[in-house]
């Protein structure tokens, strides 16, 4: 049994250890290591050195495994350089002559002639791995990862090989399509009653959008503390055009995925996720090799799990995807129910350390970006700060871009899209950029037109965060605030002047608490297509199209597909989840070894 086979088991269980699977994984690591360095030792073939090149190569496997399994045990290991507790064999890297003795520690394998040493190859330039400064002497800035030198010996002849293994954190960019729960945010639930004027018959004072944040803000199943989303219902009235109050009910918004849909990337949920009835089914990944993940964090535990859990769909009509049971591959993702679940975090202050001073901004801000330039109108949070306008700075490489909030900020409203003040931290962005570059807001960042790169064939990497919503502009006239009835297309409702059409977004999108969405969905006319070449990772998952009261077609056609380049790349600083583990992601043969 080849010992890669299970590392790659190893590095795609990520879903924590109870004290008994962290003993029986220890346990498998130490069997497994045996058995293939007792294969190597038994083999038969006819040259003595082949077989000691194997039995190095299987402890070097077992030094990865090891390492790993202490990753699996404390997300923080790594952090700890060369002063974990002993015994180990995790060193500073050597050069190989200097000093001349060999001066690492090694680990013999249980029940061989073999041993394993592991280095620390340490990034950004520096010489070691520092405990004091573990991030930045360890985890490369442009990418997320870390890499280890793991050198196997046969001690019999001395043959030595060397693996070099990268780890990286588990992404919010490991998929093009990220949510934790599939329903509406709160605010979004007025727009399901015409006026958008509800009242609740238990507590009068609360309206649909009151009852939503109370009741839905949850996950589907049997779960009585985090599912029962489906046992939800508003009871109250809602008032018509004519202000007559009328009986009205109402449950938790499920959006599902239509009919022939196409989602070209992973998509990872830690809810289910709806399948609509009607054919052709959707099509939900690229390749086999996309990870179709769902944690149903609203089910109670099932063991073992429904091979085809995680999914709510009626019979006949299962989404195009490779479950465990598929016995002819198609050519789309394969289904992981049961997955870790993924946590956003909850707000994005920590960006703000990352954030150089001339790159802080307070209230709304508006940025066009120029290739390697940026064009700024607005204010900078400096107290004495002048105002901006115009201003034309570079983009900060490698760097972020932030906004803050400037004074109290209401709350998101659809149908005054616009309604935000000056001094919401809101950042309204577009044009092209050649730079690797991280924006945030700590309000909405908005997309005003295409935010793309200056040359399409370019491999700089954008990052959008909001704490709240990341929306696409979407200006209408004829709905007036006051009177939300008048916000509907069979009232008048028509897109403004200048309304940007099929817009195009390359870049990782993320709303830490609320959804990625367009601005007045729900009328206007047809804007073409949404086109994202990056990923979208938001709490909640946001409607950028809709079918209107008079029949027509409002807001965006989707057109999604993943930046696969973000598998190994990250914008700079871009969030993590919280308790993200680690994962082995390549592993390769050093020549000669070390």
């Amino acid at each position: 049994m080849r010992l890669t086979a299970a590392l790659r088991t190893l590095a795609r269980d990520e879903r924590g250890f109870t004290m008994v699977t962290v003993m029986s994984v220890m346990v498998c690591v130490t069997l497994l290591s045996i058995a293939a360095l007792s294969a190597a030792q038994g083999d038969l073939a006819p040259g003595a050195h082949d077989k000691s090149r194997k039995v190095a190569h299987a402890a070097a496997e077992a030094g990865v495994q090891n390492y790993l399994f202490h990753l699996s045990q404390d997300a923080e290991y790594w952090a700890k350089c060369t002063t974990g507790a002993a015994p180990h064999a995790v060193n500073d890297p050597w050069n190989g002559t200097s000093p001349a003795a060999d001066p690492r520690r090694w680990m013999s394998v249980p029940g061989s002639a073999a041993r394993y040493t592991i280095e620390l190859l340490p990034a950004n330039g520096a010489t070691a791995c520092d405990p004091a400064d573990a991030g930045p002497t360890m985890v490369d800035t442009e990418s997320g990862t870390f890499k280890i030198r793991s050198t196997g010996v046969d001690r019999e002849d001395g043959v030595k090989r060397s693996i070099i293994a990268t780890f990286k954190r588990r992404s919010l960019l490991d998929f093009l399509y990220l949510t934790d729960k599939e329903t509406r945010g709160p605010e979004l639930y007025a727009m399901q009653v015409p006026s958008r004027i509800t009242r609740e018959d238990a507590n009068p004072t609360r309206d649909l959008p009151g009852w939503a944040a109370a009741n839905c803000d949850r996950y589907w199943g049997d779960d009585p503390s985090l599912g029962s989303r489906a046992a939800q219902l508003f009871r109250g009235e809602y008032v018509n055009d004519a202000g007559v109050a009328k009986p009205f009910t109402f449950g938790c918004i499920e959006p599902g995925f239509n009919s022939g849909e196409v989602i070209a990337g992973p998509m990872h949920t830690n809810d289910e996720l709806l399948i609509d009835c009607s054919p052709p089914p959707p099509r939900l990944g690229d390749s086999i090799d996309d990870a179709i993940e769902t944690s149903s964090l609203g089910q109670s535990t099932v063991t073992p799990a429904d091979p085809k859990g995680g999914f709510r769909m009626c019979a006949g009509s299962e989404p195009v995807v490779n479950f465990s049971t598929t016995t002819t591959p198609v050519m789309a993702g394969t289904s992981r129910p049961r997955s870790a679940p993924l946590q956003l975090p909850l707000t994005n202050s920590e960006l703000l350390l990352d954030t150089d001073t001339a790159y802080r901004f307070k209230g709304t801000t508006k940025i066009t970006m120029n290739g390697t330039t940026m064009r700024v109108t607005g204010r900078r949070m400096a107290a004495g700060s002048p105002a901006l306008v115009d201003v034309d700075m570079p983009i900060p490489a490698d760097g972020v871009v932030y906004v803050a909030n400037d004074g109290s900020c209401e709350a998101y409203t659809p149908v005054d899209s616009a309604a935000a003040p000056e001094t919401c931290g809101n950042l309204e962005l577009q044009g092209d950029y050649s730079a690797n570059v991280t924006f945030t807001a700590e309000n909405d960042l908005v997309v005003m037109d295409d935010v793309k790169r200056t040359s399409p064939g370019s491999t700089f990497l954008l990052g959008l965060i909001a704490t709240n919503y990341v929306r696409v502009h979407h200006p209408v006239t004829g709905c007036d605030p006051a009177v939300p009835v008048t916000c509907n297309s069979l009232r008048g409702c028509t897109n403004a002047a200048g309304t940007p059409t099929n817009v195009s977004i390359e870049g990782a999108i993320l709303s830490l608490t609320r959804s990625f969405i367009v601005d007045n969905w729900f009328c206007g006319a047809k804007l073409g297509t949404l086109d994202v070449y990056g990923a979208i990772a938001q709490r909640f998952r946001g409607p950028v199209y809709s079918v209107t009261p008079a029949g027509t077609e409002a807001g965006y056609d989707k057109s999604y597909e993943y930046d696969s380049r973000l598998r190994y790349r990250s914008p700079p600083h871009f969030l993590d989840p919280i308790n993200a583990q680690w994962r082995l992601q390549t592993f390769s043969e050093q020549v000669p070894a070390r």
